[in-house]
């Protein structure tokens, strides 16, 4: 597991992860570099070229002020009109330009990174996306892996300067400084002594690789604690997000939940905090004396030997300089540090992701379902389904028998297994054993999407998407968005009224927080997601599946709708799921659920006499739906579906 290896890592010290860890850092390092070409041949071309450019210019700058200094006492001996003095302000001006040509290169530089951090992110979230649905299921989507990844991957996307994108743009800033360095080496060992390029070169590589290395292990550490720091994000957003507003308010929850903000944020960054200490200090302080030992010795052999003469005062003053430069190697680079390392454990967590849902995703059938499939019968086969391996199963060899064109009720009492047997026909989750078959095809054979586009299900926890009323509905049938569809279908699941006495009708954002937006009750939002499953077969959708949608209706409203409801499918294959057993008396059929098989099935009328399990639970619903009953009310009809939902 990713965890585990990020854990193992966490423990490493610098020197264990300088040895042991090079290999994979090579390994992180290539597979972020092929992402260079998301970038754009033209902008990363350009890119590398400036920073060559950028790397140079320093270094040309070093030896033009070096030669003004030199030439500083033969220009004031010879005069404004000696050859001295004309070489002294050829070398001023070399040396502005040079100086003003770095100054410019800097904006074009952080134009030309940010240009290819944008493109490289765009192409990666655009595989994030195409991995989170990775095949037809979601159960990998539970995975607390998973969630690990996608928390950390996510949020890292969301900072410019922790993305794969900035890596990348980081790695490119990079040559600059690389190319900066070599160069200040060669103008030491030319200008003085080889063995004095060598020490400062290791001076400042020792300072650059200790940090990075330390950096790298702060790296593993930080993404070890991955599921303590979810766990944190997630008490963070029910304090600033209005999903818990009303619970926290009402319960007085918001010292409680504070707190364990505040323990979760401890908890996952006071390990990171020590660790850090251990990781940069003492080995810092190391680099650093070692480091100053080489540098400080070379310098001081270079001032005696200019002491002595050996050295002109040009040439120290460039020894000296290209020495320090050599050095700035070892010093925190903004533009490359912070991007690089945190860029490289973003593009590691949503590899794993990637990985992880591939893996989960498994072969899958490629075959297209026929259009008119089923013509005969859904059937499932001795299907048992559990979501975790050591959790009791939900379905236990379950069969059950759809018949096509025909309306078929499932009635249970709460965990009876229900809305798992949809998400099994829709192939959100796969059977444990057993299988599914439309026309003794088993669906598994079939294309996991272009299956799902022949099934329209409306779930009791359907989004609620904040966008316009013609949005919520077309959604169904992306293919039919012309407005008449849409009214058509708002008209049959009785609410095109109330839409249209909404601000700007179908075009109103369903949401408070939009101009003109309007939010909805709980039962007109279902009316508008039943509107969307209508939509949907008549987009081609052939099963559709209403899975206890009308549960904020009243009683009797929602006997009036499944009543309308079963008029309007008259002949299409449907499948109703309620645990009230009094509204679906008008399906074809009805199947008993318990404890994760069918009880029992048939008709209304054929159960009731049947004296089973049906009769019991219907004959008790039944006495209390009386005993509730007011006195005078209208009886429940079909006028009822036209009453807004809310009322």
């Amino acid at each position: 597991m990713a965890g585990q290896d990020m854990g193992a890592g966490a423990d490493r010290s610098v020197w264990n992860e300088f040895t042991a860890g090079m290999r994979g850092r090579w390994v992180q390092r290539r597979a972020m570099l092929r992402l260079l070409p998301g970038g754009g041949t033209a902008v990363v071309t350009t890119a590398v070229l400036l920073q060559v450019v950028a790397g140079l210019l320093p270094i040309g700058f070093v030896l033009a002020t070096a030669w003004v200094i030199a030439g500083v006492p033969a220009a004031v001996a010879g005069g404004v009109e000696s050859p001295a003095w004309l070489d002294l302000r050829d070398h001023l001006i070399t040396a502005a330009a040079l100086f003003f040509a770095i100054q410019l290169s800097l904006p074009v530089q952080a134009f030309l990174g940010e240009l290819m951090r944008r493109r490289i992110d765009d192409r990666i979230r655009d595989r994030l996306m195409a991995d989170s649905f990775t095949g037809s299921g979601i159960a990998v989507l539970e995975d607390p892996e998973v969630q690990d990844q996608a928390a950390d991957g996510v949020s890292m996307l969301r900072f410019a300067d922790w993305t794969p994108g900035a890596a990348c743009a980081g790695f490119i800033a990079l040559l600059s400084r690389y190319l900066q360095t070599v160069a200040a080496v060669v103008v030491v060992g030319v200008v003085w002594q080889w063995w004095a390029a060598g020490a400062v070169l290791l001076a400042g590589l020792i300072i650059r690789f200790g940090y990075r290395v330390g950096l790298s292990v702060f790296g593993r550490i930080y993404m070890s604690h991955q599921r303590t720091r979810r766990r944190r994000f997630y008490f963070r957003d029910l304090l600033f997000t209005a999903v818990a507003a009303k619970e926290i308010r009402v319960f007085g929850l918001l010292d409680w939940v504070g707190d364990r903000y505040a323990d979760a944020f401890m908890a996952s960054s006071v390990p990171v905090w020590r660790q850090r200490r251990r990781i940069f200090y003492g080995p810092y302080v190391l680099y650093t004396l070692v480091a100053f030992v080489l540098l400080g010795g070379a310098l001081a052999l270079a001032a005696r030997d200019a002491a002595a003469g050996v050295l002109g005062i040009g040439a120290f003053l460039m020894v000296m300089q290209a020495a320090l430069s050599s050095v700035r190697i070892g010093a925190f680079i903004a533009e490359s540090d912070v991007q690089t390392e945190y860029g490289l454990n973003a593009q590691q967590a949503l590899r794993r992701l990637g990985e992880l849902t591939a893996a989960a995703a498994g072969p899958g059938g490629g075959e297209l379902p026929p259009p008119e499939l089923p013509v005969r019968e859904i059937r499932f086969e001795q299907v048992t389904f559990r979501y975790a391996p050591e959790s009791p199963a939900v379905l236990d060899r379950l069969d059950l028998v759809i018949p096509a064109g025909a309306s078929l009720a499932i009635v249970g009492l709460n965990g009876a297994g229900k809305t798992t047997l949809v998400k099994l026909l829709a192939r959100l989750y796969e059977p444990e054993s057993g299988r599914i078959t439309a026309d003794g095809v088993d669906i598994r054979s079939f294309d996991g999407a272009a299956w799902q586009r022949r099934v329209a299900a409306i779930f009791q926890d359907f989004v609620h998407f904040e966008l316009p009323v013609r949005d919520n509905v077309g959604f169904g049938a992306g293919e039919l968005n012309d407005d008449a569809a849409i009214e058509d279908a708002l008209r049959r699941a009785g609410a095109l009224d109330f839409v249209r006495r909404l601000p700007i009708g179908l075009d109103t954002p369903l949401s408070r927080q939009y101009t003109d937006g309007a939010d909805l009750s709980g039962g007109q939002w279902q009316r508008i997601a039943i509107a969307r499953a209508l939509i949907a077969v008549q987009g081609g959708a052939r099963v559709l599946v209403l899975d206890e949608p009308t549960a904020s209706l009243d009683a009797r409203a929602e006997v009036a709708f499944f009543s309308r409801f079963l008029d309007l499918t008259r002949g299409a294959t449907s499948l109703v799921i309620s645990h009230r057993f009094s509204t679906v008396r008008r399906a074809d059929r009805i199947a008993v659920l318990e404890h994760g098989r069918v009880l029992e099935s048939g008709t209304h009328d054929e159960l009731l006499a049947g004296g089973g399990r049906y009769a019991e639970l219907f004959t008790l619903q039944a006495a209390r739906f009386a005993e509730d009953e007011v006195p005078g009310a209208t009886a429940a009809g079909d006028e009822l579906i036209e009453e807004p939902a809310d009322a």
